[in-house]
């Protein structure tokens, strides 16, 4: 072997000391200092869609969004959740406890305005309920009939999942009004139906809960000691706003109501 050729093969096994290493990985031309896309595993490296393994940036589109888990309800110091059922600020003492049931009708405890005469009407007022729990029997055969005691006369914020029916009542003396109000399940305008005396309505529905009274103009009273009879007199107008409040859905609450 000649001097030059030894040399140049000392030469060669020189430069490959070190050849079992892979050489370092440089960036493409532009890329400088820039993570490489499309290596799976590797910190730092782009996600590329259908690509397992590459870490995930923020902003990247077709990436799953974490999504929070459940929680518990945020209770006050008396262990209940504000807004609840159980909320006695929520419902108050005049607002149902139930709301029925969906193949039901609840019969509400009658308004009775002003408050200063409820109590002492409260024998008319349970002849008047036990009256609408009977015409909603006859109107609706086969529902269950959910009639809330004293002093429950309005259902709870969201409304009632059944359609329900109260009477607004008031008196002078011995003379008596009283007018039908029909819901629909849900936050559902109240259908007003004159039921005994003779009124004038500004208008035949007002919003939900909101005071039926401010929407009544009384002309003429019946005596108190007839009202039982005269109520029988228009029953079938009665009946039949309560069909048709039953053959509705719930209606979407508007918004949180007091």
């Amino acid at each position: 072997m000649s001097k030059a050729v030894y040399l140049g093969a000392f030469a060669l096994a020189a430069l490959c000391i070190g050849c079992d290493k892979p050489p370092e990985q440089t960036n493409p031309p532009g890329q400088t200092g820039q993570p490489v896309a499309g290596q799976p595993g590797q910190p730092g490296a782009v996600a590329q869609p259908g690509q397992p393994g590459a870490v995930a940036q923020p902003g990247q589109p077709g990436q799953p969004v974490a999504q929070p888990g459940p929680t518990e309800p945020v209770r006050n110091a008396q262990g209940v959740v504000p807004g609840s059922l159980e909320d006695p600020n929520y419902t108050g003492k005049h607002v149902a406890r139930s709301r029925g049931d969906q193949n039901g009708v609840v019969v509400l405890w009658p308004r009775i305005i002003p408050s200063a005469i409820a109590d002492q009407n409260q024998a008319l007022a349970a002849s008047m309920q036990q009256h609408m729990q009977a015409l909603a029997q006859k109107a609706l055969p086969g529902r269950t009939v959910d009639v809330r005691p004293a002093p429950e006369r309005v259902c709870p914020r969201g409304g009632c999942v059944a359609p329900s029916i109260n009477v607004l009542f008031t008196r002078t003396s011995n003379a008596c009004i009283a007018i039908a109000l029909v819901n629909s399940p849900g936050e559902s305008n109240t259908k007003l139906v004159p039921w005994a005396g003779t009124v004038e309505l500004k208008a035949d529905s007002v919003p939900f809960r909101d005071p039926p009274e401010n929407h009544v103009k009384i002309k003429d009273y019946v005596p108190c000691d007839a009202l039982m009879g005269e109520l029988g007199k228009q029953d079938a107008f009665i009946e039949a706003a309560l069909r048709a409040a039953a053959s509705q859905g719930p209606s979407a609450p508007p918004g949180p109501t007091g």
